[in-house]
């Protein structure tokens, strides 16, 4: 770990100069690739989950022209597919342009596409099984069931959006001298991983600055207790988190929002994580 700060951090610079403690600081050009990257990252995987929230409601509403599952892989209107070409060509302008391109931090545009599509994917999946509509309960009988499974896609969006937010933000921080976390600048995919599972760093994601995550989760939380299980039909019944109580399904489905983030921040990077570790339960 590399937290230092202050007059101590001036002090090493003074003493052993720049050498081999910033040797592979990433340059200011290195830099706009991979914020740029995973800025568009974030934005593909939230577009993705917006879209997966249309779906749903179309579906349980009766007004989706084909099944659920289609309509989550097939980018109806395009906008995820918008976002991942925006991603891919600020990759070819910022990255693939570079002479000597990012040793961390950065794996390539078609992977940070694929990885942050697949995220919102593969957590929708966990909610409600593969294919989604195996576990979705239409509106017509299933008024109480419907409004549970439509108004928690909109808070587990919020909660994903909140923990890419905070690691966007530590990472541009970290990679950055003589910002925190680390004054000399970040210089190795080690030091990156510190801004998800570090606590003690003030901008990671475990550290949840401003409690945006907390909130976004006691939100989620919020909609379990006054919408779900209100009837003997489990919402939940075919996905990952069936068959738990009102309080073990909140842990449940945050948790598996916060493996899904963790698995896509080591896809997209090139990290190396533990994400069972870090949240605590067995991740995929």
């Amino acid at each position: 770990m590399r937290v230092l700060k202050g007059m101590i951090c001036v002090g090493l610079l003074l003493l052993f100069g720049a050498g081999a403690a910033s040797a592979q600081v990433q340059t200011k050009a290195q830099q706009k690739c991979i914020n740029k990257v995973n800025k568009d990252g974030i934005k593909v995987q939230a577009t993705q989950e917006k879209a997966n929230s249309a779906c749903v409601k179309d579906h349980v509403t009766g007004v989706l022209g084909s099944t659920a599952e289609a309509c989550v892989l097939d980018d109806p209107d395009n906008k995820v597919e918008a976002k991942q070409s925006k991603l891919l060509n600020d990759a070819s302008e910022y990255c693939d342009s570079l002479s000597v391109p990012p040793n961390f931090g950065y794996t390539s545009g078609a992977t940070a596409s694929a990885q942050s599509y697949q995220a919102a994917v593969d957590l929708v999946h966990d909610l409600f099984g593969n294919p989604v509509d195996d576990g979705l309960y239409v509106c017509d009988p299933y008024e109480a069931e419907c409004m549970c499974q439509r108004q928690m896609m909109t808070r587990l969006a919020g909660y994903s959006r909140a923990l890419s937010k905070a690691w966007v933000r530590c990472k541009k921080a970290a990679l950055e001298v003589g910002k925190e976390p680390f004054s000399l600048g970040a210089d190795s995919a080690s030091d990156l991983e510190e801004c998800v599972t570090n606590g003690a760093i003030a901008l990671s994601v475990q550290a949840d600055p401003k409690s945006k995550i907390s909130e976004a989760k006691n939100k989620l939380g919020g909609t379990v207790n006054e919408f779900c299980h209100k009837t003997p039909n489990d919402e939940f019944g075919e996905g990952v988190c069936n068959s738990l109580s009102v309080s073990a399904l909140i842990d449940c489905i945050a948790n598996r929002a916060k493996c899904r983030f963790c698995l896509m921040v080591n896809a997209v990077d090139g990290l190396s994580i533990d994400c069972s570790a870090w949240t605590g339960v067995t991740c995929p």
